[in-house]
């Protein structure tokens, strides 16, 4: 049997998130940072439908994913990058037996393929590699 991550979902976190990704810096407390590019929006809108799928949930199961920004943590040309391949972690988020929980995913794709990636796989954190916690998360719109 495997163990899930177990924690509360960060409902202020992903509203916050969520409304500066739409408003940007208009609303009080984003600021340009907190801001997706187009091409960030939509790469992921579309690592939400395949991340609850590599987070090993039934179809429907999940409620909300918020990933990092892909162009902000593209893979570097000494590891294989070409200036749009990227690596990000996202967060599933799902309720199971009245309880909110969330799975981590890694996702590997491409800003400039359609879709951006065809699957993400299982994320477990181990000391000295990157955790969710690392980076900002934005909701998928």
């Amino acid at each position: 049997m495997q163990s899930s991550v177990v924690r509360r979902a960060p409902a202020a976190a992903l509203v916050a998130a969520a409304l500066c990704a739409v408003a940007g810096s208009a609303l009080a407390g984003c600021s340009a940072a907190d801001q997706l590019n187009g091409a960030d929006t939509g790469a992921i809108a579309q690592l939400a439908r395949v991340a609850p799928a590599g987070a090993e949930l039934d179809a429907g199961a999940s409620a909300a994913t918020e990933c990092w920004a892909p162009s902000r943590n593209l893979i570097a040309a000494s590891d294989g990058g070409d200036g749009d391949r990227f690596r990000v972690i996202c967060r599933v988020h799902y309720e199971e037996r009245g309880s909110e929980r969330y799975r981590d995913v890694i996702c590997i794709g491409d800003l400039a393929a359609d879709p951006v990636a065809e699957r993400c796989t299982r994320w477990a954190y181990y000391t000295g590699t990157p955790k969710f916690e690392d980076r900002p998360g934005y909701a998928a719109a």
